[in-house]
């Protein structure tokens, strides 16, 4: 069992770790878990292509959280199960940029290419329109396992096997609900700002 948990581009959260593993199964069936609040863009990019090109099967169960990067690694399986308590999210990938008005721009336009790159890759596993996984990204949409069956983002509901809840700072989050940023609060969870574009602000 392959296990991504935690910060997305922080181990065993990472591409490197899911190729190392997914290798030494030579072609075998592949069962990832996945319990995560987020974390760098282009590392769920690449966790998703890692997966998407394994030549086995490959089953991911969601038990906790799958929000932001973590949601778009989940896309890559051929099916994707999760845990009636378990939470999952999408939004637009974000960035810090220091420098010049021109730095800014140009890192809004790398974000802007970044947010249709993961549109397109939600839109063709669940069959909704990019337009639409579009306006969920922007308005920071939290789905429940029910919610994300039957939006398309899970093939089916499985049975009850929560995990506590992956430690992350999700008051960093717009649109947490309640209970998640007062238990990041109680626990006193930090991380880096979430779903960076890059290893380093841009």
């Amino acid at each position: 069992m392959i296990r991504l948990e935690g910060y997305i581009g922080e181990e065993p959260a990472t591409a490197a770790a899911v190729s190392a593993e997914l290798s030494a199964l030579n072609g075998g069936a592949a069962e990832l878990v996945i319990n995560s609040g987020g974390g760098i863009a282009t590392e769920g990019a690449a966790i998703h292509a890692e997966v998407s090109a394994y030549s086995g099967r490959t089953m991911i169960y969601i038990r906790g959280i799958a929000a932001s990067a973590a949601s778009l690694a989940a896309m890559a399986a051929d099916e994707i199960v999760i845990d009636p308590a378990s939470l999952m999210m999408i939004h637009d990938p974000a960035a810090m940029t220091m420098g010049t008005a021109e730095d800014h721009r140009s890192s809004a336009d790398v974000l802007d290419t970044m947010s249709q790159a993961y549109a397109a890759i939600y839109a063709r596993r669940t069959g909704n329109p990019v337009v639409r996984v579009r306006e969920w990204m922007a308005a920071e949409t939290w789905l429940t396992a029910e919610e994300a069956v039957a939006l398309g983002f899970a093939d089916r509901v499985g049975e009850r096997q929560a995990e506590p809840i992956a430690a992350f700072n999700y008051r960093a989050y717009a649109q947490a609900p309640a209970a998640l940023a007062a238990l990041a609060q109680a626990e006193g969870w930090a991380a880096p700002t979430p779903d960076h574009a890059t290893e380093t602000p841009a």
